[in-house]
């Protein structure tokens, strides 16, 4: 054979296109073939791709038969002539080894080989074999709701989330031996240690888990429904200090219990001779989200889609923070053996619940896939704070309580509950590499940034200003200082994606 040739018939109303494919070689055979997948090699008035060559020797042609396909665009869907053998949309179209051939042609490639004879993966059979391939397609006549579920994609992470820290002012210090107790522990002097506050309390990292769960709606993939549920996991924190290896130890304030007279002070837990003590401090940071979206293609080729993100986005976030002191006095006086227990509990909720739109785009490397996302959530955020006290005075097997700590008292403890428009974007990268057929490796990262959020730690006063006098006379302090800050929360995660 000295070499093939490819002729395209046109189309006319009622009938299928016939193309005509000759070979010629010693003696001209033609063969004429009617598909309804024929290949055309024109889209409207557009020509679009023709591939022509001269035959090699026959010892070159196998290989090389194997490698070339010819290939033409109609409607977005790919058709392609291989080996005198006309290969249906539903198969040249093929990306993920998903679709079913299902024009019935006596074709390889299609299915568990992931269309690999048809020239549409690259992965060239070298899969993982740790999965079985994915499920066949929805059957003729199956409901919508069957459809759906013949079409679902499931990817489970876990991602390791890190999160913006309370950072609450100076709440523990202590004083080399030898201090006195009029200066020990107080803020500004040069023998006082700070021994937490004034700063992030941690920067750990948590162990957190993301499902995410996606279909096509209708006979084709135009429109997709999202859902994802998310949860950063409880950072929980604890840090004690006690008067064994602290023997100075001290909660500092600024005093403003006297007009005029305001000055650093602190309650002092334990100072050598006097008493001994401890104090310990609690936070938590819970952190969840869910969301519902419909994407809506905006552009696809054979390697690369774009979608459009419209849906309903919630992000729920939780933070507490609670300082306890116990004090027991030592000294030779009234009140020896007497305990004085001191709690203050900080807490804030904050709830976004709005409209999300972004833009969402994958494209396909061989093996690899790359999808990138952006964001914007427009909605209501809710910001509640509580905050409690409470002073508990035990001596002689008698006791007493109080509804007031040290920086919880009555001048801000009243509850508050706040809403604001806010603007919250996200960003987010994901690779994932095909094991086999319908099961994908991911590692991915997600960055999200929340506007106007109350932390727990940032509603203390920020100077520590409280006045210890009951009945309350003169300056209104502790007062609630209903601080917002921008809450950020960016993730890395691997998963596990399952095609069915």
């Amino acid at each position: 054979m000295d070499g093939f040739s490819i002729v395209e018939s046109r189309r006319s109303v009622g009938r299928k296109p016939t193309g005509l494919i000759c070979l010629l070689g010693g003696a001209l055979m033609c063969v004429s073939l009617a598909s309804p997948a024929m290949a055309q090699l024109r889209s409207g008035r557009i020509q679009r791709s023709l591939y022509q060559h001269e035959l090699q020797p026959e010892a070159e042609q196998a290989a090389y038969d194997d490698a070339v396909t010819t290939a033409a665009y109609e409607s977005g869907e790919v058709v392609s002539i291989m080996d005198d053998h006309v290969v249906p949309a539903s198969c040249a179209g093929c990306s993920d080894g998903c679709q079913s051939c299902d024009a019935g042609l006596p074709l390889q490639g299609c299915g568990a080989a992931g269309c690999t004879a048809m020239g549409c993966d690259a992965c060239a059979g070298g899969y993982s074999e740790i999965a079985p391939t994915c499920t066949a397609a929805c059957p003729p006549g199956c409901g919508p709701l069957q459809a759906l579920w013949y079409r679902l994609k499931v990817r489970a992470e876990v991602p390791i989330y890190w999160r913006r820290d309370q950072g609450p002012p100076s709440l523990v210090t202590s004083s080399d031996v030898g201090t006195s107790a009029d200066l020990a522990g107080q803020l500004g002097e040069s023998t006082t240690n700070i021994l937490l506050g004034n700063g992030a309390l941690t920067d750990e990292g948590t162990a957190g888990f993301r499902l995410t769960l996606g279909t096509w709606i209708g006979g084709s993939d135009r429109f997709g429904l999202m859902f994802r549920y998310w949860t950063a996991g409880d950072l929980d924190t604890t840090h004690r200090f006690d008067s064994n290896s602290f023997p100075i130890l001290a909660r500092p304030f600024f005093n403003t219990t006297v007009s005029g007279s305001e000055e650093q002070d602190t309650q002092l837990i334990s100072f050598p001779g006097e008493s001994v003590g401890n104090i310990q401090v609690d936070t938590s940071s819970m952190v969840d989200g869910l969301e519902i979206t419909l994407r809506r293609l905006l552009y696809k080729d054979r390697f690369t889609r774009v979608d459009w993100l419209y849906g309903y986005q919630h992000v729920g976030i939780e933070e507490r923070l609670m300082i306890a002191s116990s004090t027991t006095v030592t000294a030779n006086t009234p009140l020896q053996g007497t305990n004085i227990a001191v709690s203050d509990r900080f807490q804030t909720e904050n709830d976004f619940n709005g409209f999300s739109y972004g833009i969402m785009s994958s494209r396909r490397f061989a093996c690899w896939k790359m999808e990138t996302m952006f964001r914007l959530g427009m909605g209501n955020l809710r910001r509640k704070v509580n905050i409690a006290g409470s002073t508990t005075t035990s001596s002689g097997g008698t006791s007493s309580v109080a509804n007031q700590g040290l920086l919880a008292r009555n001048t801000n403890s009243q509850p508050l509950v706040d809403d604001t428009f806010v603007v919250v974007p996200e960003v987010g990268i994901n690779f994932a590499y095909r094991l086999r057929p319908g099961m994908d490796f991911n590692v991915g990262y997600n960055y999200l940034l929340i506007p106007k959020v109350a932390q727990a730690a940032r509603q203390l006063d920020n100077d520590l200003a409280v006045n210890l006098s009951d009945p309350l006379v003169g300056a209104l302090d502790p007062q609630l200082d209903f601080e917002e800050r921008r809450y950020w929360l960016h993730s890395l995660g691997l998963g596990v994606q399952f095609r069915y």
